[in-house]
């Protein structure tokens, strides 16, 4: 089995059509989310609290996938006798069930995009542990854009579902520069203890403004063809297997925005200056990281101190988006 590729990135950073672009590729594969590597077995899998708050048998893209290999179609009844597989298969380890998912795809080079992968540098430690000579893509959006699409895609989600509990602390809700500003800084210290030639930083805008120019050198580091055949192919993530909904008990596996109009569409140039990034995470439309706690004090040192802290965490947000080449 060849190692595998992880797309590691913050949720909103276009993973969803950047990941079915590259999978189209004649030489790669790329699953829908699987939500596995982190946990120990099928077990742990099956009985996670997610799948109960998010009333599924298991995760939609795992059980797609699975339906796929086994049956070649992801219809109602192939996804529950792939549940009814993975019920009957509740010891194996997650490591063995994605290296049969990858056999099942072999000589192509599997891509997997879990966004809870780079939930901590403990995961990523744990795939590299697993596959250390896999290959691992990080995908950057700058946070300007990663916010906006945050914040709509949680109001969305939380009109249908309900507000998770977690989003409705005062540091995450409306601050979702918090939550890009999280992932990217782990995603940056694990590159620092993987060799440099298994890590690769794309910009997704980059990718999607400058296709012709941007996917051939990806193509060239994952060691596959660059011919225009092979890039054209790659333009068409609609072709992906993944690039529709499935039935109800398993209905996404990837973006729904993405899902809904899989097309490639090229994006226009669109570039932040440093001072219009600052200005956009200070401005007055949306809660500088600390007022809750500032508007609900009476002290001023105490105020004076989350004044200097939430200047500091803009400081910090600021710096990461100028290591990931933005501003």
């Amino acid at each position: 089995m060849s190692e595998p590729i992880f797309l590691l990135s913050p949720p909103r950073s276009f993973s969803s059509v950047v990941s079915s672009i590259i999978g189209q590729h004649p030489q790669l594969y790329c699953f829908p989310e699987l939500h596995l590597l982190w946990r120990d077995n099928v077990e742990h899998v099956l009985s996670s609290k997610s799948n109960i708050t998010q009333c599924r048998y298991a995760p939609s893209g795992l059980l797609r996938a699975i339906a796929e290999v086994h049956e070649n179609k992801q219809d109602s009844a192939a996804c529950s006798r792939a549940w009814m597989w993975l019920a009957n298969h509740r010891s194996l380890s997650t490591k063995e069930l994605f290296d049969y998912l990858c056999v099942a795809h072999d000589p192509k080079l599997c891509i997997e995009k879990s966004p809870g992968n780079t939930r901590s540098i403990d995961r990523m430690i744990r795939l590299f542990k697993f596959y250390p000579k896999a290959k691992f893509i990080h995908l950057t959006r700058s946070v300007v854009g990663s916010s906006k699409s945050l914040k709509e895609f949680f109001e969305h989600r939380d009109s249908n579902q309900g507000e998770r509990k977690s989003l409705r602390h005062p540091l995450v809700k409306d601050n979702y520069a918090l939550m890009w500003y999280a992932t990217h800084k782990s995603i940056l210290k694990f590159r620092s203890i993987i060799p440099p030639s298994n890590f690769l930083t794309v910009k997704g805008e980059s990718i999607l403004i400058e296709p012709h120019s941007v996917l051939p050198q990806i193509c060239e580091w994952l060691g596959v063809s660059t011919d225009e055949r092979s890039i054209d192919e790659m333009l068409h993530p609609e072709n992906s297997p993944y690039a529709f909904f499935g039935p109800r008990m398993a209905p996404c596996g990837n973006d729904p925005k993405f899902i809904t109009n899989p097309e490639f569409r090229p994006m226009r140039r669109k570039e932040y200056s440093f001072e219009q990034v600052r200005t956009y995470l200070t401005s007055n439309d949306r809660s500088n990281f600390t007022r809750y706690y500032i508007e609900r004090s009476s002290s001023e040192a105490v105020i004076s101190r989350l004044q200097d802290w939430n200047h500091s965490l803009l400081e910090l947000v600021l710096d990461i988006e100028a290591q990931l080449g933005y501003a």
